[in-house]
């Protein structure tokens, strides 16, 4: 059987694709269980400097469920079942430590916009179109990408995609701060993997305290956010990478970070 889920490793850049391309990538209950495992496994892994996540071929990003797939899904039960995994793995991808970049190299459509949401940052190709096609089989978005809609675009804009399930195209995202860099067709992955490279050569503690200061603050107070932003900074300052950092600018040399 074809592997649901590629993965590779480009120095401390773990590049992971939904491999389903003969179904436009679309996500069934298999690889769920299989994007829980991988995200389990880069949870664990400190050599990890940042993710990519992209989909196989040039035609499709993820264009929602397998709805072949989910008909199995006959009961309230199994159908919240389902989207409270898919939550799962798509809450812990967005709460790694290191940045998590989307490289929407096709369409994405439904469940695979709340994917792509789920990312730090979106770099898509631009013949790409997207939308929240859910509205038209009678449902909604349920992997928890209502909610990250929301907190991008606003209530009425999110609304708007949500309830006409109306379909745009990559600079209408930039526009609407859907997505971050529109490139041209077929260099959605290298520009992912370039952006990912510029933050993974920075020191890793300071990415990863950096990422989780903004991450953990959006559900604290104002004033708390900014507590926890003053706590990371302390703990940072008396790294041996912030002395390397000063060391090499009174020396004018380049800084050899350790992540120590």
């Amino acid at each position: 059987m074809t592997e649901a889920i590629l993965r590779e490793r480009r120095d401390g850049i773990e590049v992971v694709a939904i491999n389903r391309p003969e179904v436009g990538n679309a996500i069934d209950l298999a690889t769920i269980r299989r994007l829980l495992d991988v995200v389990a496994e880069l949870e664990r892994d400190d050599t990890l400097r940042a993710v990519v996540l992209t989909g196989s071929g040039d035609r499709a990003f993820v264009t929602g469920g397998d709805l072949r797939d989910f008909l199995s899904l006959q009961t309230q039960q199994a159908a919240r079942h389902m989207a409270l995994s898919m939550q799962d793995a798509l809450a812990r991808l967005e709460l790694l430590d290191v940045p998590v970049i989307c490289a929407l190299n096709g369409h994405a459509f439904g469940g695979g916009c709340e994917v792509a949401l789920a990312c730090d940052l979106r770099v898509a190709a631009e013949h790409v179109q997207l939308g929240f096609r859910q509205v038209k089989m009678a449902i909604m978005v349920g992997w928890g990408g209502g909610q990250r809609l929301v907190q991008i675009v606003g209530r009425s804009r999110a609304l708007e995609l949500l309830q006409t399930g109306d379909v745009i195209d990559a600079h209408a995202a930039l526009a609407l701060g859907l997505v971050d860099h529109v490139v041209p067709r077929g260099e959605a992955l290298p520009a992912a993997v370039a952006l990912a490279e510029r933050m993974a050569a920075n020191p890793p503690l300071a990415v990863r305290h950096t990422k989780r200061a903004l991450i953990q603050g959006r559900d604290m107070s104002a004033r708390a956010a900014m507590a926890y932003e003053a706590e990371l900074l302390a703990a940072l300052w008396v790294t041996e990478d912030h002395r390397e950092a000063e060391r090499a600018f009174l020396e004018k040399r380049e800084p050899r970070f350790t992540g120590r």
